[in-house]
């Protein structure tokens, strides 16, 4: 059988997870199963160049090693007062469970919020939400898409989030959504140049030249652990 269908068969398999479905009153801390579908996002966009690179890498995954991903990979939820589910990370992981067929995932409470009038003040004291677009300029919680699936490309959102897996940003705070921020910031000092599987490779080695600039010092996790391995990188 081919690795790519394993991940629809093992992950769509209840007894796979081990976990009981999700509810509205799912206890805070638990893990629970719950439908991609049913995800509400916290973000914009995605960078599609990322999450079809991490399509790429599950399809090469055992169920065994699927496994062991999913554990550490926990996808963190934050549910509303309306009872719904909102996504506060994982959303290219979540992406790229979803474009590869499978429907149902894994999933950790972190927080239940109980104030309606409260919520997304809430939301962006905990660095659970980001409202803004690509280009830093500012969403409304209504304009955020209403599904994993329906998240547009937001291109230097691939180049932060490859930065950051080469080690250029260091992220040992856990703090959500700073990607965006490098994202803008690398757009701006880019011109916006087009970025496509064509250019990737030269728009990245640009990346990088700028993360390790002290250009780039104002933004949360500079200097990555690259800059510092290679000091001759970092521009004025």
């Amino acid at each position: 059988m081919r690795r790519g269908l394993w991940i629809v068969l093992w992950l769509l398999t209840p007894l796979a997870w081990a976990l009981a479905p999700c509810t509205p009153e799912s206890e805070v801390g638990s893990g629970c199963r719950l439908a991609i579908a049913d995800l509400h996002p916290t973000q914009g966009g995605i960078g599609l160049l990322q999450v079809e690179r991490e399509q790429a890498a599950l399809a090469e995954k055992s169920p065994k090693q699927l496994d062991k991903l999913m554990k550490k990979k926990e996808i963190p939820v934050v549910i509303s007062p309306d009872g719904r589910f909102w996504l506060v990370d994982r959303h290219h992981l979540t992406t790229a469970l979803w474009r590869s067929g499978v429907r149902e995932a894994r999933v950790r409470v972190i927080a239940r919020l109980k104030d309606p009038a409260n919520f997304w003040r809430q939301m962006r004291a905990n660095h659970w939400v980001w409202l803004q677009d690509e280009r830093g300029r500012p969403l409304e919680p209504d304009q955020l898409p209403a599904r994993v699936q329906d998240l547009p490309d937001y291109p230097y959102r691939t180049l932060a989030g490859l930065l950051e897996d080469a080690g250029y940003i260091d992220k040992d705070q856990q703090v959500y959504f700073i990607e965006f921020a490098w994202a803008t910031w690398l757009g701006e000092q880019m011109g916006w140049a087009g970025v496509d599987s064509h250019n990737l490779k030269v728009r990245l080695h640009e990346a990088k030249q700028l993360a390790c600039s002290s250009r780039a010092a104002h933004l949360p996790g500079y200097p990555g652990q690259q800059c510092l391995l290679n000091p001759a990188r970092s521009g004025h």
